[in-house]
């Protein structure tokens, strides 16, 4: 009998410790994503609000506009483009839309675009993640189209 309840509190312990440990793991687990990844507000604010990204669209809508552009003009978007990818490339995965997203619609709010224009503007932006060969690589798709504006 005396085996029985040694063997049974051995039996118990284990069940507690194993338990425990499982516990543990998911604390940790869920405790590094809360305080390894920062906000994607915090992340679009630190990447100046996507500058270089919202300039390469700019770039893009306007030169349909401009017609033929020049070699400089050229240069210049395709330079921002770079910085664009490197922008996309420094935020989380989970952010990169919400972001681009959020940068159109402040480009939005300040009047620079409308109609057709403003449209362009939006499927740019959400290519860029496709243009830039990095995830999501079918691009974005923004919670509010243009069009709702």
């Amino acid at each position: 009998m005396a085996k029985l309840v040694l063997l049974l509190s051995a039996f118990a312990f284990l069940i507690l410790a194993a338990n425990a440990s499982i516990y543990r793991a998911t604390v940790e687990v869920e405790g590094e994503n809360l305080s390894s990844g920062q906000s994607c507000q915090k992340q679009f604010e630190e990447q100046q609000k996507f500058k270089h990204c919202q300039m390469y669209v700019q770039q893009e809508v306007q030169k349909s506009q401009d017609g033929h552009s020049l070699t400089a003009r050229i240069n210049q978007r395709q330079q921002c483009f770079k910085q664009c990818c490197q922008e996309l490339q420094e935020v989380d995965k989970k952010c990169r839309c919400q972001n681009l997203e959020q940068m159109v619609k402040r480009q939005q709010q300040q009047g620079q675009f409308r109609g057709e224009k403003l449209q362009e503007l939006y499927e740019t932006a959400s290519e860029l993640p496709r243009m830039c060969n990095i995830s999501p690589s079918q691009g974005c798709q923004f919670s509010s189209p243009y069009w709702s504006y």
